[in-house]
């Protein structure tokens, strides 16, 4: 089967009428076919794939599945051109007509603004591709996947252990380096500590903060990996002296 995307008037019409159109959006796609009833919307790329896969929904426990699922969608489509893969008229197509009931349990809409940010793309800026419900998990295993690893998607999984690394790399400017994305993850996959801290929030910021600083003196594309872990490591241990100060000087407040 050849991979489909919307017709550049259906994209805008979703657009246009999302403010009517999103107290319809659910599990039950039967509007949508009504919708779009009135003439062809559809078209077909250059791109031959397997039947779409199976995407895990969010359960009870709280497991939103994300790592894995973005497994799977992009071994589904790992023949994707990073230029194809910024289309919004294919994402929109995947979200409303390929995997509605997928984003009905995992991004359900509650106003408009839903429809505009997780199934279609909010701009087009690199941001908005990793907010896009399914877009988000092409790009994630994109940008993280390792075929030099024992487990290719192992900096996948890392990634989507908390929201905050999340948004660091994928929405961040610091984040469309490969390397500096590759050690950040590697980082935090040596250091899974660090993601149970309360300040977790915090300590990514400052070690974001000290890369986009030695970017203003060295061209980090450049760095070798074994550079960056050392600068990493460097960076944490002193973020987390700086822990430990704060934490005495609030225990002699306390006091």
């Amino acid at each position: 089967m050849k991979l489909q995307f919307f017709s550049h008037s259906l994209t805008r019409q979703l657009r246009d009428e999302a403010e009517s159109n999103f107290p319809n959006y659910g599990s039950d796609c039967s509007w949508f076919e009504s919708f779009v009833e009135s003439g062809p919307y559809l078209r077909e790329s250059r791109y031959v794939v397997d039947p779409p896969p199976v995407l895990l929904l969010p359960d009870d426990q709280g497991n939103l599945h994300d790592a894995e699922n973005a497994r799977r969608i992009f071994s589904w489509l790992k023949g994707l051109s990073p230029s194809t893969a910024m289309e919004e008229r294919l994402w929109a197509c995947l979200t409303h007509s390929v995997f509605p009931g997928y984003m009905a349990k995992r991004w359900p809409v509650t106003s408009a603004n839903t429809i505009g940010r997780r199934y279609l793309l909010e701009g087009q800026s690199f941001a908005a591709l990793s907010r896009n419900g399914i877009s988000r998990l092409w790009w994630a295993g994109y940008l993280t996947i390792d075929e030099g690893r024992r487990d290719p998607f192992e900096l996948t999984d890392v990634l989507f252990l908390r929201q905050d690394i999340q948004v660091s790399l994928l929405e961040r400017s610091i984040g469309k380096c490969h390397n500096v994305r590759h050690a950040v993850l590697d980082f935090f996959l040596r250091n899974r500590e660090w993601l149970q801290e309360k300040s977790f929030g915090k300590r990514i910021q400052v070690i974001l903060r000290e890369l986009n600083l030695l970017g203003g003196v060295m061209i980090l594309d450049g760095l070798p990996a074994g550079t960056l872990e050392k600068f990493l490591d460097r960076i944490a241990a002193d973020v987390a002296k700086d822990d430990e100060k704060t934490t005495a000087i609030e225990d002699a407040i306390a006091i």
